[in-house]
C-alpha cells in the first residue's frame, strides 16, 4: 500500500497541474482481496470523467502513467495503451480509462473493470476469495493462468467468475471436470439458451455479468481449455500438492541430448534477437512467425511433429522445432496423370523428359506416370540457413533477423543450452511432452 500510495500521489499531483480531474483507483486482485503470495502485481486505473475522448487517453492519460511510473517505465498494450513498471519490488500496471455505469458501452476495453471489482466484491465472501486464491493457484500450477497471448489462458476475473457461478473451488473442479467441446456460463441469465453461442466462437464461453456483449473468457485457448477440464478431472480423482507447485525435473544439456537421442526425433532451434515491443504484441508476432518458420520446414517435406518459441522478452527468442528427421533422402517422388489423358500426360512428359533434376523416370506406375525429382534441400539446416533470412514473418522479426540469426540442430543443442543456461528446461520439457501433474 506505500507504493500504491507513493504513485496515486505522484498522479494527483500532476493531474492537479494540468487542471485534470480524474480519480485513481486501485483494481485487480489486490483491490478485490483475491491476490496469491506468489503474485507481485498491483494494477492502478486513472478514471477519467464521463465523455473523455479516447485519443485523450492516449495522450494525456498516458503522461499521466508515465509521471506515476517514475524512471524506468515501458508502454504495455493489450487492447488500450497502458504504462508497465517495477516500484518498490512490485510490478505496477498503470492504466488510462474512462468512467461507464452498467450497461454502458466502454469507450476502451478496460472502462470495465472498475465494474468488474464492484460486481466481484459483491459476490464473495472470505471463503469464497481463498477459493479464489486456491483455484488461480492450481491453475498456474498446470500452466493454464493468464489472459495474456503468451499463454491464452484464465485471467484472475474468470476465476472469480467460476467461483462465483460454482460456489467453491472443489465446485469448479467438479463442473469442468464435465465440460465438452463447448461450455456456456451465463451468470446473470442474459441469454435463452443455444443464444450465447449464436454470438459467440470460442470454447468457452462466459458472458461477462457487467457486459452482456462481451465473453470474458475470449482469450482462452482451446489447449488451455482442455488441459483444466483434464487437470480437474485428474485432481479430484487423486489430489496432490503438485497440481498447485509442481516439482520441476532436474535438466542439464546432456540430458536434453539424450532425450533427442531417445526419442528418435531431430530438433532445430533458430535464435534471433527480441524485438522491443510490449508483451502481446511481441507474442502475437512470435507465434505468427513460428508457424511461418514451421510452414517453411513443411513445404520442403520436413515433417513437423511439434513446436514453441521461447523468449525472455528482452534480447533472445528462439524457435524450438521438432522434426521426424534432419535429412531426407535425395528424391521426391511425383505423381502425374493418368496414361490415358493424353494431353496432361504429353505435358507432363515434356517438362519431365529434359530436366536436369530428374532422379529416375518418367515411368508407368499403375495407371499413371510417376517421376522422381531430386530435391532442393535435404537438409533441415541448410534449408533454414538459406531460407529463413527471406521467409515474410513479422515485420519487427525480421528485422531482428536481418541482424543475424543461428541455427543449432540435435546435437548443437548443448552449445544453445550453455549459452542461454535458461533454455534447458524449456526444451527438457517440450521433448518430455508429458505435464509435470500428471503423475
Amino acid at each position: 500500500m506505500r507504493v500504491v500510495d507513493g504513485i496515486k500521489r505522484n498522479i494527483e499531483r500532476e493531474a492537479m497541474a494540468r487542471g485534470l480531474k480524474v480519480r485513481v483507483e486501485v483494481e485487480g486482485s489486490l483491490a478485490k482481496d483475491t491476490w496469491i503470495a506468489t503474485d507481485r502485481d498491483i494494477d492502478l486505473f486513472i478514471i477519467f470523467p464521463r465523455g473523455t475522448p479516447k485519443d485523450a487517453l492516449k495522450d494525456v492519460g498516458l503522461q499521466l502513467a508515465k509521471s506515476g511510473a517514475g524512471e524506468g517505465w515501458r508502454l504495455g498494450f493489450a487492447e488500450h495503451p497502458y504504462v508497465e513498471a517495477t516500484v518498490g519490488g512490485y510490478k505496477v500496471d498503470i492504466v488510462p480509462s474512462v468512467e461507464i455505469g452498467e450497461g454502458e458501452r466502454p469507450v476502451t476495453a478496460v472502462d470495465r473493470t472498475p465494474l468488474h471489482t464492484k460486481f466481484v466484491l459483491s459476490k464473495l465472501d472470505e471463503r469464497m476469495r481463498d477459493d479464489v486464491r486456491l483455484l488461480k493457484q492450481f491453475m498456474k500450477g498446470v500452466g493454464v493462468y493468464g489472459a495474456e497471448l503468451k499463454v491464452g489462458g484464465f485471467s484472475g476475473y474468470l476465476c472469480e467468475l467460476l467461483v462465483i457461478n460454482y460456489g467453491s473451488f472443489r465446485g469448479v473442479l467438479e463442473e469442468a471436470a464435465k465440460w465438452r467441446g463447448r461450455t456456456v456460463i451465463d451468470y446473470m441469465k442474459y441469454y435463452r439458451e443455444g443464444e450465447a453461442e449464436q454470438v459467440f466462437d470460442s470454447p468457452l464461453i462466459i458472458i461477462d455479468p457487467v457486459d452482456r456483449r462481451r465473453n470474458a473468457a475470449a482469450a482462452v485457448s482451446i489447449q488451455c481449455y482442455a488441459t483444466f477440464i483434464a487437470a480437474a478431472g485428474r485432481f479430484l480423482e487423486k489430489p496432490g500438492i503438485e497440481y498447485f507447485f509442481p516439482t520441476k525435473e532436474e535438466a542439464d544439456a546432456l540430458k536434453v541430448l539424450e532425450r533427442i537421442r531417445e526419442r528418435g526425433v531431430s530438433l532445430v532451434a533458430v535464435k534471433v534477437g527480441c524485438p522491443k515491443l510490449p508483451s502481446d504484441v511481441l507474442w502475437g508476432e512470435i507465434q505468427r512467425s513460428l508457424m511461418k518458420t514451421a510452414g517453411l520446414l513443411e513445404r520442403y517435406d520436413f515433417r513437423v511433429l511439434d513446436q514453441k518459441a521461447w523468449s525472455d522478452e528482452e534480447k533472445h527468442l528462439v524457435f524450438i522445432l521438432e522434426l521426424e528427421s534432419r535429412m531426407l533422402r535425395a528424391g521426391k517422388i511425383r505423381q502425374g496423370p493418368k496414361v490415358w489423358y493424353h494431353e496432361d500426360a504429353k505435358r507432363f512428359l515434356e517438362k519431365h523428359l529434359r530436366r536436369e533434376n530428374v532422379l529416375a523416370g518418367p515411368s508407368i506406375r499403375g495407371e499413371r506416370w510417376h517421376v522422381e525429382l531430386r530435391r532442393k534441400y535435404t537438409d533441415a539446416k541448410e534449408l533454414l540457413k538459406r531460407e529463413f533470412a527471406i521467409l515474410q514473418m513479422s515485420k519487427d522479426v525480421m528485422e531482428e533477423v536481418k541482424k543475424g540469426f543461428e541455427v543449432y540442430v540435435d546435437e548443437e543443442i548443448a552449445e544453445l543450452c550453455a549459452k542461454e543456461p535458461r533454455l534447458v528446461e524449456e526444451i527438457h520439457a517440450f521433448l518430455r511432452k508429458r505435464p509435470l501433474w500428471l503423475k
